[in-house]
Parts: structure tokens; sequence; C-alpha cells
């Protein structure tokens, strides 16, 4: 019986020992769910964002087999595993790579528009001096038509508010960065 202290070794074709890294069986089986994992992600993306991810066809095609089962509980769970399968044969980091670009790029977009409805209830709420701040910072806004904007949607009918809400939104979303 061996020592465990040792490192094992294993002939490389230079005939020079190197050590073979042990890994556990449950670092395998966290490794394993891992890439099942990064595959119920990918089976989430649409096909815009799978076009931007390193993918080999017969992985794409298991994501978009996913697609198609997601109402089959027993079956989606097996097919998850398959992709793990799929991943664990293939260089994970340039799919793990492309996935955190795109969850970037979600947060960012997630926050730009928090920041654009916060904008838009100040102004719907507090008027002219939410929209000399605004401008202040933001040169590039049209003080003109956001005031316009938001007369018309406090003297607007409920019916016709949101309309007004919806344009002081585009206003924002087409003039600050």
């Amino acid at each position: 019986m061996s020592d465990q202290t040792e490192a094992p070794f294993s002939q490389s074709s230079d005939d020079e020992e190197q050590p073979v890294e042990w890994v556990s069986k449950s670092q395998l089986k966290r490794d394993s769910k891992a890439l099942q994992d990064l595959g119920k992600k990918l089976a989430g993306y649409n096909q815009e964002q799978l076009a931007r991810i390193p993918l080999n066809d017969q992985l794409l095609e298991a994501i978009q087999l996913a697609h198609k089962i997601a109402n089959k509980r027993g079956a989606l769970k097996r097919h998850f595993q398959y992709i793990g399968k799929l991943l664990r044969n293939l260089d994970p980091t340039p799919i793990i790579q492309a996935v955190e670009l795109i969850e970037q790029a979600d947060n960012h977009d997630r926050q730009r528009f928090k920041r654009l409805e916060l904008w838009r209830e100040r102004i719907l709420a507090e008027g002219d001096p939410a929209i000399d701040q605004l401008c202040r910072d933001n040169p590039q806004m049209d003080r003109q038509k956001l005031r316009q904007l938001s007369r018309n949607h406090r003297a607007a009918t409920e019916q016709h508010k949101v309309k007004f809400a919806r344009q002081l939104f585009k206003e924002l979303s087409e003039r600050l960065d």
C-alpha cells in the first residue's frame, strides 16, 4: 500500500517523472454539476446570444433540443446530463468567458433601464426641478421637449398618461448614454 503523502508519478514521453494530480470523486461530481449548470444557463439563452458563444455543432444541437423538451422534467434532467458530458469533452473556458461577457452586458442593460426609469419617475413626480438637474448633468438633453412631455402627462387623463410616460422614457433613452 502506498503512502498518500507522496505524489505518484507517471512516465511522460520524455522519460521524466511528473506528478499526477489526484482528484477526489466528490470534486469530479462538483465539476460535473457545474458543467450541467452551465448547460442549463446556455439552454436559457436565445439564438442571438448563443451565436456569440463558441459552441461546436453537436453542443449547439443539444442546446436547441433542450429548448424543445423544456416541458418534460425527467427527459430534460437527463438531457442536461448529456450536455454536461459534451462540455466535459471540451475546454469550457472560452464558453465560460463568453457567458460572463453576455451576463455583464445584460447587467449593464438592466442598470441603464433602471436609471432611465428613475429619471422618468422623478421628472413625472417633481417636474421642472428634476428636468433642470438632468439637463445640468447631461447637456445633450432637450429641456423643452422634456418639459412638454411632463406637462402633457400632468394634463392628460388617466387613459393617456401611459402614452406620455412612454414618450418620456423613449426621449430619455435616445438622449442619455
